[in-house]
């Protein structure tokens, strides 16, 4: 357990006017949670108060431990000493997005492109944040910016493509993601989505997306379970389990890898198998409502006793955010 000291910081009047606040008058103190190294960093900044990199450095730490006011204030007062260290704009854009001020972080990002337009790295992060509020058409944009610089920037390609998913565009989308991988043959996020979406169109050029991910990465979860959902959704199961047991054997740790192989071992005909895959996924997360639920269902298809049985559609009803099929499950039982 990390040992956590209260801090009291003051908050940067910057950052009240980065926020438009009435408070950039006066400065605003923070009683925060620290760890040593916080604190350490923060007796290093009372003898040099105008040292940017330290306040990057304890702002990062903020950041880590989700301390995202703290962070602000930090990287605030990192920018207002280096205004042109590019790395504090991005990182403070970072606090903002992920302390839910989008608005904030969007405008940090935006002043160092007005300055200098040619930086990609920042043009690419601007437009990711744009993307993910749905500012489509400033993503777009902000992509077209980078375009100018280099026309065939494979991250920009997958973040139009992101855009036009999002957009519902999916022959657009395509496309892009298309080009991403014809001008990075590495690019496993884009053999990804092109995967699902070939999949979705019952085309079996999916799996070679699938299986280009997985040259990439032979352990990737996410197309080792694409490509098992493939042949399952197809009744397909001896090559399903192949790639769910492969996921299983890779992410262990991970519930819905073995729910998935639950479901399919019932559809399978094979309860017992099913039975310890769900038990496998509860245990790891003991709140997994439909988990309990199949976990019910495959105990009927075994003959265990019923309250056994009962026990896990109870536990389904109460964790489910769609109780209805426990519910009905336990009427059935006489169990209601």
């Amino acid at each position: 357990m990390k040992k956590l000291l209260v801090l009291t910081i003051i908050l940067s009047p910057l950052m009240w006017a980065c926020n438009g606040s009435d408070q950039s008058q006066n400065d605003t103190t923070l009683t925060i949670e620290g760890t040593p190294a916080i604190a350490d960093i923060s007796q290093r900044i009372e003898d040099e108060p105008n040292n940017a990199e330290l306040y990057a450095m304890r702002g990062r730490l903020f950041y880590e431990e989700e301390q995202y006011e703290a962070a602000v204030s930090d990287l605030t007062n990192a920018v207002s000493r280096d205004s042109l260290n590019v790395a504090y704009y991005h990182l403070l854009a970072d606090a903002y997005f992920d302390g839910n001020q989008s608005k904030s972080a969007i405008a940090t990002l935006q002043k160092v492109v007005d300055r200098d337009s040619t930086l990609i790295n920042t043009l690419l992060k601007l437009g990711e944040m744009q993307m993910i509020v749905r500012q489509h058409d400033a993503s777009l944009k902000t992509i077209a910016k980078i375009f100018t610089q280099d026309k065939r920037h494979p991250e920009a390609f997958y973040l139009g493509g992101l855009n036009f998913e999002q957009m519902g565009d999916t022959a657009r989308a395509i496309n892009s993601f298309q080009t991403t991988v014809e001008e990075d043959p590495e690019h496993i996020d884009a053999y990804r989505k092109l995967a699902r979406h070939f999949d979705q169109k019952d085309n079996k050029i999916a799996l070679d997306y699938f299986d280009n991910a997985l040259r990439i990465d032979s352990t990737d979860m996410e197309a080792l379970m694409g490509k098992g959902w493939y042949y399952h959704q197809r009744n397909q199961f001896e090559s399903a389990k192949k790639y769910y047991e492969k996921a299983a054997k890779f992410h262990a740790l991970e519930p819905g890898v073995h729910f998935d192989n639950g479901i399919l071992h019932l559809e399978m005909k094979d309860p017992e198998t099913a039975y310890k895959k769900f038990d496998l996924a509860i245990n790891l997360e003991p709140q997994y409502g439909m988990a309990y639920y199949y976990r019910a269902l495959s105990s009927e298809q075994m003959g265990k006793s019923l309250n056994v049985i009962v026990n896990d559609y109870q536990q389904a009803a109460a964790l489910m955010p769609d109780p209805q099929r426990a519910v009905a499950a336990l009427e059935r039982l006489g169990a209601q």
